[in-house]
Formats: structure tokens, C-alpha cells, sequence
């Protein structure tokens, strides 16, 4: 009896079996269908040494294809200029800045290459303040200063919104560490070439300032023509303050200073510029414009473009929604209507507006560059990352109209696990955009340096929902639920970069995760699933683009043992 009452439970223990093993079957080729992928070191190794540095690299790494192979440089901080083989890694050149012996050079801001020059931009120091920011050319293949272009210091001066003072580009309180940008120009032969100023620290008195190079002027030693447009993002003379940290305030600042610089878009009829600046002073009455998006047309002269009427009695701390949507070419970030107000765990927030919030927590959004979608109907929208953790949709044609906020990641810290570096935010990158068909996606990296946040690389895709688009989250890595969520990903990580594998059809984003040591994820963007993951040598380097040739990679290092810093090669294989 027993025996025939226990066998219907037997089957249906054996068919629930299975089925369990059928499941875990099909699991498991649907996990071998997607390809995965080995990194091999290629140097350094045992086999072969490479050059290393007691300096840090600040700035980014650049391809430089002006010989039959492709090389790297490596523009190190102290005002070094290397080229390696970037088959081997052995230095094949150096050029170091010319400097006065008691001096010492700086070199934050990544170079950038035109034709076969290099244009670098670098600040020099002697006892410990900043005497000049200077320009200087390298011709990549001679391999030595371009004598075509001398050494360009940059001067300026503007006046202030009532033109009765004057302020003037001061050396000691400008910090040159946005990368240099290259636009062609239908009128020139040349171009033109972009650097913009913050300053270390927010120590005021500081601006921000963008100068504008005329390179065909520079050649022709046209010296009064070089600088041909300048922007100051805050023109006020005087910049008091009473607290240590120079923003909290909203007094001046307005730093030029999001690594990746600002952004470039071209078109037939010429080319605008998108400038994301820092925390500072919003003041429309008084030309101040800290903390915004601003469209900027070549020559560098700015108008927002907003309604006089509705802008009249504008208020930097609370402003008024009808006067921010109505500008066309400034884009100020506020909250969602009826959206929650932005409260980190420290309360430090409790009695600020918005505004004020961004700025006393160094919320800025100039950390980070903007980027471009074009949407199935036409519609081209801007995406622009923020400090505090948050994406902005913004209409490309009119700035003013904030289509989307999502928060993307919480804000660092709680009562019982306070952030650890809240100045750092949770977002400074350059935002990916991918089309998945006619859908545009956009992959943004966060960090958060606490224990109770995840982190990591965030998707997006851009959707039209009642005629208005928006943000919905396609995969974000590692996944929310993970506990590697919770360890990975808590300081600032590189730029990513994508490429497309030759030895299939995938498309991968390749970022570092800094530690000790780093760690260098590629992650299928269709998916968001890891294809390739690999322990660095060294720590990686924050807020730093690895450069992809062919099917090798490289990015900058430092050596958690010895401080000294270099560069990391793998080859990419099936």
C-alpha cells in the first residue's frame, strides 16, 4: 500500500527534477551564447619592462599614428611627453617642457593631436604658485617643438556686465585641467583649438575662463590674432568669501574644468561648442552663468538667449521655472515639478533650496561632459550628468526645456555610514551614445564612495512616451541586488570607451575600476552582461580614457607599491 500511494509523489518529484535540469540546460547555453573574451598582458611582463614615472598622468593618453605603426603618448605630469612603442612599450621618444631651472611645470589637461601636431597646454610654478599658463606645439613626426608656432601665454580680460570694471585672467587662481578641444572651421585652414580654466581646490578668487586659439593665426605669428574669442563664465571683480571651501557661497567660480572637456558638435554650416561649467554664481542680470550648459557659437561671445520678462527678477538661489525653460541656449539643472528635494543623509541640505544644495555639497554639474542622441523622429536631445548622482535630458534645439531628471544612483552616505569623500559626487565621466536600431542608448558610470550605494555603469535608452522623451534604465552593471554592487565601483573610475570586437559582431564598453589593484571590465552593451574581466598590475587611473587600436587596449597605471606610475597593455582575444 504504501509502495502505490508513494509513486504518483516519485513521478512528480522525477518530472519536477527534469525539468529542474532541463532549465539549468538551457540556462547554461543560453550563457554560452554569448562569446567570451580573454585578455593577454602584453606589457609590462617578465619578457619586458616598461618605462615608469615618479610623477602622476593626470591627463589622458593619446594615439599617435604619424609613424607606419601606431605609438602612445604619455603626457606626464611634471611636463614630460613620452612616446612608447605600443607593441613593446620601449620608449622611443621624450620631449620635456623647456622651463627656468628654478621652475616647475604642470600638465593636467589632455593634449590634443591635429593632423600630425600635438597642442599642449601646461601651467608654470615657481615656489608653489602658478606664474603663467602657456601653449606650446609638438611636431609628431620630427619628434620635436614645432618652432612654427612659439610658445603662446595666455593673457585676458573682460568686462564686467555693467562694463565698469575689469577682471583679468590671473594666473595663481586658474587651473588648466579640462582637456583641449579641435574644431574644424570652413573658414580656416588650420582650425581652432579650445582650453579651458577652473581652479585647484575652488580657492577663490577664481572664474571660469575658455580662450579660443587661432591656429592658422598661431603659425603666421599673427600674435595679436591668436587669441581669437574668450569666454568668463562669471565676470565679477571682487569674489568675497568667508567659508573654506571656495563655492558654498555661489560666489564667482564657474570653473571650466570636466576632464573631458568641452564638447564639440559639428555641422555642415560650422560647429557650436557645449560647455558644462561648475559651482559658482547663477546670475543672469549679472552675466553670471556657474553651473549650467551653455551652447556657444565659434568667437566665443555668449547669449543665453532667455525672456527678458520672465527672467527680470531672477533669483540665484530659487529661480523661476518660466525663466529657465525660456532660455535657448542655457540650461540651468532644477528638479522635476513636485519631485522631492535633494536631501543627503548629513542634513547638511535640511534648510537649502536646490540650488543651494549643488553648491555647498560641490554638486556641480561641470564635472562632467555632455553628449548628443538624434531620436527615430528627429529630435536631437543632450545628455548632461551631474555631480549629485542625477541625468539631464535636455532638448538640443532650446536648452531650456529639461525634458528628463533621473537619479541614477543614491546620494552618498547614511546616518550610519557617512560618505567618505562627499566632495567627489557620484558621477564625473563622458557619457557613451550607442543606437540599438532607432533607439539611442546612453551608458554612464557612477561611483559612490560609501558602503550602502551601488555603483557601477548605468544604461539608459532615450524613449518617447506621450510625445515627450525620456530615460528607462536598460541594464546597469554590477546588478542592483549584487553584493559586488556594494564594493565595487567607490571612487572615480575611467572614461569608457567601446569597440567593436573584430572576431565577432559584439559591442563592448571597457572601463577600469580603480583599486588595488584595478580591475578592467569589457561588458557587452547590448546585454550589460561581462565578457572579459581583468585584474590590473597596477591601481588603473581615474577619470582617464583607455585607448583602443585594433584588438589592443592600454591605459594608464600607478603601482600601489612603489608610486610610480605607467602604462598597461592587453591584447583582446576569443
Amino acid at each position: 500500500m504504501l509502495s502505490n500511494i508513494n509513486r504518483p509523489s516519485l513521478l512528480v518529484t522525477s518530472l519536477i527534477a527534469g525539468a529542474i535540469a532541463a532549465l539549468c540546460l538551457l540556462i547554461a547555453q543560453a550563457d554560452t551564447l554569448i562569446p567570451r573574451y580573454r585578455l593577454t598582458p602584453v606589457f609590462p611582463s617578465h619578457a619586458q619592462a616598461v618605462a615608469s614615472f615618479d610623477a602622476s598622468i593626470i591627463a589622458g593618453l593619446l594615439l599617435d599614428s604619424s609613424q607606419d605603426q601606431p605609438n602612445i603618448i604619455i603626457p606626464v605630469s611634471t611636463g614630460s611627453l613620452v612616446g612608447i612603442d605600443g607593441k613593446t612599450g620601449s620608449v622611443l621618444w621624450r620631449l620635456d617642457i623647456p622651463r627656468a631651472k628654478n621652475q616647475k611645470i604642470e600638465l593636467a589637461a589632455t593634449p590634443v593631436i591635429v593632423d600630425n601636431k600635438m597642442i599642449v597646454s601646461y601651467q608654470v610654478v615657481e615656489k608653489g604658485v602658478r606664474i603663467s599658463h602657456r601653449m606650446a606645439v609638438v611636431d609628431l613626426v620630427e619628434r620635436r617643438w614645432d618652432d612654427n608656432f612659439q610658445t603662446l601665454e595666455l593673457h585676458a580680460q573682460q568686462k564686467t556686465a555693467d562694463g565698469k570694471a575689469t577682471v583679468k585672467f590671473n594666473p595663481p587662481t586658474a587651473y588648466s585641467h579640462a582637456a583641449l578641444k579641435y574644431a574644424a572651421s570652413p573658414n580656416s585652414r588650420l582650425g581652432f583649438v579650445y582650453a579651458g580654466f577652473g581652479n585647484a581646490s575652488d580657492t577663490q578668487p577664481f572664474h571660469g575662463w575658455l580662450f579660443e586659439i587661432d591656429l592658422d593665426a598661431w603659425f603666421h605669428q599673427e600674435n595679436n590674432k591668436v587669441i581669437s574669442g574668450v569666454l568668463l563664465t562669471t565676470p565679477e571683480p571682487q569674489c568675497p568669501v568667508n567659508l573654506e571651501y571656495g563655492t558654498q557661497e555661489m560666489i564667482c567660480g564657474g570653473g571650466i574644468w570636466a576632464p573631458a572637456g568641452p564638447k564639440i558638435i559639428q555641422s555642415d554650416s560650422g560647429y557650436e561648442l557645449l560647455v558644462p561649467t561648475g559651482n559658482g554664481q547663477v546670475d543672469l542680470a549679472r552675466d553670471d552663468y556657474a553651473n549650467s550648459l551653455l551652447k556657444i557659437k565659434p568667437g566665443l561671445h555668449f547669449e543665453p538667449d532667455c525672456n527678458e520678462q520672465l527672467c527680470r527678477n531672477f533669483n540665484p538661489s530659487l529661480p523661476d521655472e518660466a525663466c529657465l525653460s525660456s532660455c535657448k541656449n542655457l540650461f540651468i539643472p532644477r528638479l522635476p515639478e513636485n519631485a522631492a528635494p535633494l536631501r543627503p543623509a548629513n542634513q547638511e541640505c535640511d534648510d537649502k533650496t536646490f540650488a543651494e544644495c549643488l553648491a555647498w555639497m560641490d554638486y556641480d554639474l561641470g564635472g562632467s561632459a555632455p553628449a548628443k542622441a538624434r531620436l527615430a523622429d528627429g529630435k536631437s536631445v543632450l545628455i548632461q550628468p551631474g555631480k549629485d548622482g542625477a541625468v539631464y535630458l535636455i532638448d538640443a534645439d532650446h536648452l531650456g526645456t529639461q525634458f528628463d531628471r533621473l537619479q541614477i544612483t543614491g546620494l552618498c552616505g547614511t546616518e550610519n555610514d557617512p560618505c567618505k569623500a562627499g566632495w567627489m559626487g557620484m558621477i564625473v565621466t563622458q557619457p557613451i551614445v550607442v543606437n540599438l536600431g532607432e533607439t539611442p542608448m546612453v551608458i554612464i558610470p557612477t561611483f559612490v564612495p560609501d558602503r550602502s550605494h551601488p555603483g557601477g555603469v548605468v544604461a539608459l535608452t532615450i524613449v518617447t512616451k506621450n510625445g515627450r522623451p525620456k530615460f528607462e534604465q536598460r541594464w546597469r552593471f554590477p546588478e542592483r541586488q549584487s553584493s559586488e554592487a556594494l564594493t565595487a565601483f567607490r571612487s572615480h573610475p575611467s572614461f569608457p570607451v567601446i569597440s567593436r570586437l573584430k572576431h565577432s559582431s559584439e559591442v563592448v564598453v571597457w572601463i577600469v575600476d580603480t583599486g588595488n589593484p584595478g580591475t578592467l571590465y569589457g561588458i557587452s552593451v547590448k546585454s550589460g552582461k561581462v565578457l572579459v574581466e581583468q585584474k590590473l598590475q597596477g591601481t588603473g587611473r581615474q577619470l582617464s580614457m583607455p585607448v583602443i587600436r585594433n584588438d589592443m587596449i592600454y591605459l594608464a597605471s600607478t603601482s600601489a607599491a612603489t608610486g610610480k606610475t605607467f602604462v598597461e597593455a592587453y591584447r583582446i582575444s576569443q
